[in-house]
């Protein structure tokens, strides 16, 4: 392959979620539009372990579309590098409070209790919100405001970049450095979590990994339930609405107990243990770049596997005049796999 070639094309997948219109003469829903992707569920293995065996590996249960599709999981890496942070401060990261931590793994709307909470995490570090490595942005809670760098809805992982930095000596301009000493430890934490396949640069200026679909599934299971997780996802559920905000899934999930991000171009990473004390993952990235699709997808089997409550989320309705009009919802093919796995995901 020659430098800047496609060596690894995305398929086009499978239909995850149909946004319908209603027919105002007729009542019924007619699909407008569908967004196609890729979906896969890690779970246990077919065998259960014996009493005081080690358990099998997970493996995939149920997937749509390619499950190894090789995928930039953008922000839905964002706790594992904020676990990777907290590891190499050492004991200076018990200082942090929650509400820090879950900021720094966030994807935020710009609302002032997530800017508040990188403003404090950045006074740990002596940084001014200018001083900031991520680029000026305009807010999604505050769209008539002057871009900043903290509104910015990965500021908080460039406060803790920030943070990272000055215990370990790495300057200002070298944050974001892919060879320099903190993104290569990070590439290092992030390699022991998923099959790192390429490295590209994310929206914010931080290297973004690809890796495949399934892989994803697997580190968020390990992310909702093994010991090396613990910090990032309690800070997480006991702030929620820190890790995204009004209106989002992966709130809603966390406040379920769940451990849930987005990432950009329609990637979601789930992961929980199920009542019989196994561990599972969900990964979801859409072909379209939706998080439409997604976040539509991704409830849907959640509530359908008896993982969260039904109700837990609902993804805003396409609207005429302003009001409802039609429903964003997931598919068949969707819905096949929920009956497959059946109720061995349920919490």
């Amino acid at each position: 392959m020659t430098p800047g070639s496609r060596t690894s094309p995305l398929s086009v997948g499978a239909p995850l979620a149909e946004v319908t219109r209603r027919d105002e003469r007729s009542g019924d829903e007619i699909v407008e539009s569908i967004h196609h992707g890729h979906l896969v569920v890690i779970g246990p293995g077919p065998t259960p372990p014996g009493p005081g065996t080690v358990p099998p590996p997970l493996t995939t249960v149920a997937s749509l579309g390619d499950p190894g599709a090789l995928t930039y999981v953008r922000s839905a890496a964002k706790p594992f590098q904020t676990v990777a942070v907290l590891e190499r401060l050492g004991a200076r990261a018990d200082e942090l409070t929650d509400a820090e931590v879950a900021v720094s793994w966030g994807s935020h709307r710009g609302e002032p209790r997530h800017l508040d909470a990188v403003a404090r995490l950045l006074e740990r570090s002596g940084t001014t919100p200018e001083a900031l490595t991520c680029p000026p942005a305009v807010a999604e809670a505050a769209p008539g405001a002057a871009p900043t760098r903290i509104q910015h809805n990965c500021s908080g992982k460039h406060a803790m970049f920030a943070l990272a930095g000055t215990e370990i000596g790495t300057p200002r301009d070298a944050l974001l450095d892919r060879s320099g000493t903190l993104q290569q430890y990070l590439l290092e934490e992030l390699s022991q979590r998923m099959n790192v396949v390429a490295v590209g640069i994310d929206g914010c200026g931080a290297p973004a990994i690809a890796a495949p679909l399934w892989s994803l599934a697997t580190a968020y299971a390990g992310l909702a339930t093994l010991p090396w997780g613990q910090r990032v996802r309690d800070a997480g559920r006991a702030h929620p609405m820190l890790v995204g905000g009004e209106g989002r899934l992966e709130s809603a999930l966390l406040a379920a107990g769940v451990v849930a991000k987005v990432g950009a171009e329609g990637v979601y990473g789930v992961g929980w243990r199920a009542a019989d004390g196994r561990d599972w993952g969900l990964a979801c990235k859409a072909t379209d770049g939706s998080t439409r699709g997604v976040a539509a997808a991704t409830i849907a089997a959640l509530e359908g596997l008896g993982v969260v409550a039904r109700g837990t989320w609902s993804s805003p309705p396409p609207l005429g005049g302003g009001a409802p009009v039609g429903s964003v919802r997931a598919t068949a093919d969707v819905l096949q796999i929920v009956e497959r796995i059946g109720g061995a995901a349920a919490r």
